[in-house]
């Protein structure tokens, strides 16, 4: 209900005309007719601008904390984009609400999208999304509650009217600001008789509006009755259907539906049940941001059930703010190797200083171990060498696998050598393990045999994450060492994913993987090709001079990376080799037909 502001450029055009206006027109006359979205019989909260006075207005977080805070209908801000979509966003202009600069109706969705509409109100936010509509609809269905739509473009009536059917929210919404065309094609809008009041009002003046069948609103934003409590209480008593406010938790208040209250229900089912529950019970807790609720998870984190301490463990780093990794040191020490172990990856995602998490190196428990060198690998700070080395020869490969990327992180140059030989020695075994099962004549494993080599290829995983970070030089000499290594056994999943890490890596020196195109297994020389397909122009120059093979795979394989990058450059020799080698023809003549479709004209 906030004052819409003046255009500042004339609307971009209707992006939805008389097409949709009749589309539109042909469903919401078949609409049954509905009590609207203020509902009587309890005092309704209405949510002015999300929940702005406690999170970044207009953003789906806020949108689900009004609710979550027991408003009934919340208000977003309806603005179209320069490319037609319908964001959430109150200004216009992006100067106060994002890191961005410029005009909204101006500025393109997908630009939006990459602004950060949270820091600007703290940091504790972090980052926040400007949303599109069709997505807050679906964040309000899933909470239950009724939009209202304070249009502040002109002209967008059908397209949120046809967003609002696709939805399922047209009966759950009020219309406000530059919204005349929407009366146009959907006639019901806003059919409830509305009174808006100030605080103060009198029980006989809201009778008086009752009588005249009207929906009474006791509006309590921007009059300077932003906080008054007792004069929303007042309201209440005087026999207000509904509070409009900027402060959901005093509203929520002054209706008999505190907040609090619903907390304390929450705290209760996170003491006792069963560990899915009380879990659900931490995570909604998680949600309400402003309130008390660290020391809470700080307990709970003690659990000695894993799942109950990872929810509190989670809840701490998720929270507005994030909790402090000191107040973690705690369970760093409990009895309890869940607390430990959620503690430790807590510390990780928070990036706490590695020396806080030294002390758990020591822990008899792989699992704790596991987590601890896991965040280490995310931690800033000084770890001695011979601390993390040992790891590598753990018993566990998980273990091996975290110690791998813990190394990487704090001792790079120390990694260069012992990360690669870890692989090796982990690959030398799954070789062995395989061939003993092919010996066996590969009989169907049970689950006990099963488990380890989960183990190692969850392991093998990390390893190769270990050997992306080395320093540029060792991680190509590891990347391409796995990418274009031909083997059976379930360790050949490594050099898939060492390959997509070569795409960008390729462009200096793309030598190696010309050459296993060439390769006598398939699956080798296939993702090499697909290498330089996606490793971009800068490979095409070896590409081209590679085509003068006399390997009849290499040369087609060039002809396809040729094709499927565009390159202009090779047609003279792409023609020469169709003359020169009549086999290929039929291959070049669809390269050619590639190059020029891709030759796009500006």
């Amino acid at each position: 209900m906030a004052a819409s502001r003046p255009n500042l450029r004339k609307a971009n055009g209707m992006k939805h005309g008389f097409l949709s206006v009749i589309l539109v027109l042909s469903t919401v006359a078949t609409q049954a007719a509905h009590g609207g979205v203020f509902q009587r019989g309890q005092v309704q909260l209405i949510c002015h601008r999300t929940a702005n006075a406690d999170m970044p207005e207009n953003t789906l977080e806020s949108l689900a904390l009004a609710a979550r805070m027991g408003c009934n209908v919340v208000e977003i801000d309806l603005t179209r984009t320069l490319d037609g979509q319908i964001v959430l966003h109150h200004d216009g202009l992006l100067e106060r609400l994002t890191n961005g600069m410029g005009v909204v109706e101006e500025t393109y969705s997908q630009e939006l999208a990459l602004l950060d509409a949270g820091s600007w109100m703290s940091s504790r936010f972090g980052v926040m999304r400007i949303p599109r509509l069709e997505d807050a609809l679906r964040v309000a269905r899933e909470q239950g509650i009724g939009l209202y739509l304070d249009f502040k473009s002109k002209g967008i009536g059908p397209q949120v009217v046809a967003l609002l059917q696709r939805e399922g929210m047209l009966e759950r919404v009020r219309f406000g600001g530059e919204w005349d065309d929407v009366k146009a094609i959907y006639p019901r809008a806003n059919e409830d008789e509305v009174a808006s009041i100030s605080p103060g009002a009198t029980h006989e003046e809201i009778e008086t509006a009752h009588r005249d069948g009207k929906f009474v609103i006791a509006s309590f934003f921007a009059n300077h009755h932003d906080m008054d409590l007792a004069g929303m209480r007042a309201s209440v008593a005087a026999g207000a259907d509904a509070l409009f406010v900027d402060y959901p938790r005093l509203g929520a208040d002054a209706v008999g539906r505190s907040v609090e209250s619903k907390l304390a229900a929450l705290v209760k089912k996170a003491n006792e049940g069963a560990a899915a529950d009380r879990a659900a019970a931490i995570f909604a807790i998680a949600q309400y941001d402003g309130f008390p609720t660290e020391k809470l998870f700080e307990g709970w984190l003690l659990d000695s059930d894993n799942r109950v301490s990872r929810a509190a463990a989670i809840a701490l780093v998720t929270s507005h703010p994030p909790a402090d990794a000191a107040s973690l040191q705690q369970a760093l020490g409990s009895k309890n190797a869940s607390a430990r172990r959620n503690a430790a990856w807590a510390m990780g995602m928070l990036k706490a200083p590695a020396e806080l998490l030294l002390p758990l190196l020591g822990d008899s428990d792989s699992l704790v171990l596991q987590e601890t060198l896991l965040a280490l690998s995310r931690c800033a700070g000084d770890v001695p060498a011979e601390k993390l080395r040992p790891f590598l020869a753990n018993q566990s490969p998980l273990v091996r696998g975290a110690a791998a990327l813990a190394v990487a992180r704090h001792q790079p140059q120390m990694a260069t050598t012992v990360v690669p030989e870890a692989l090796k020695r982990d690959e030398a075994f799954i070789a062995d393990d395989y061939a003993r099962y092919i010996q066996r004549g590969r009989p169907k494993l049970t689950q006990q045999e099963i488990d380890p080599i989960v183990a190692m290829y969850r392991g093998q995983m990390k390893m190769i994450q270990a050997g992306e970070q080395l320093p540029e030089k060792n991680a190509l000499a590891l990347l391409e060492g796995q990418a274009f290594r031909s083997v059976e056994d379930y360790s050949l999943v490594a050099g898939l994913v060492s390959g997509y890490q070569l795409w960008d890596r390729m462009g200096e020196n793309p030598s190696i993987a010309i050459a296993a195109m060439g390769s006598v297994d398939p699956d080798v020389a296939n993702r090499a090709e697909w290498i330089l397909v996606k490793a971009g122009p800068a490979v095409l120059p070896n590409v081209r001079e590679a085509l003068q093979s006399g390997n009849t795979q290499m040369r087609e394989r060039c002809i396809r990376i040729l094709a499927w990058q565009g390159d202009r450059e090779a047609l003279p020799t792409l023609r020469s080799i169709a003359r020169s080698h009549p086999e290929d023809a039929k291959l070049i003549e669809w390269a050619i037909e590639k190059i020029d479709i891709l030759t796009f004209v500006f």
